[in-house]
């Protein structure tokens, strides 16, 4: 298996995974992410609500790696650049059973 180049994208909120992006984000994009995907919208005399787009982080890869004990001072930038092993096998939601789109299984060796 071979190395390939990602961008630091964020701690998961268990602490025990790391997304990192095949396309450099960020720090408002991931933080705009996480916020209100509404918008109000005119449309004609009224306004009406809808959603807003949001940026798109490409391919992604989701690496198991426990953070638990990081520091917020040892929390790497966003778009820091890594080396992990990429994969083509896409994380399941485990919710739904379905594939969870632009997101792989990654390996940290």
């Amino acid at each position: 298996m071979s190395k390939t180049t990602v961008y630091f994208k964020k701690i998961t909120q268990s602490k025990k995974g790391v997304v990192f992006c095949v396309n450099k984000p960020t720090a408002s994009q991931v933080k705009s992410a996480g916020q209100s995907t509404s918008v109000d919208f005119k449309m004609g005399n009224a306004t009406v609500t809808g959603r807003k787009a949001f940026h798109n982080f490409g391919q992604q890869y989701f690496v198991q790696l426990d953070c638990s004990k990081l520091t917020k001072t040892q929390v790497p930038k966003v778009g820091t650049e890594f080396q992990i092993v990429t994969t083509d096998k896409p994380v399941i939601n485990n919710s739904t059973g379905e594939a969870m789109p632009n997101l792989n299984w990654g390996y940290a060796g």
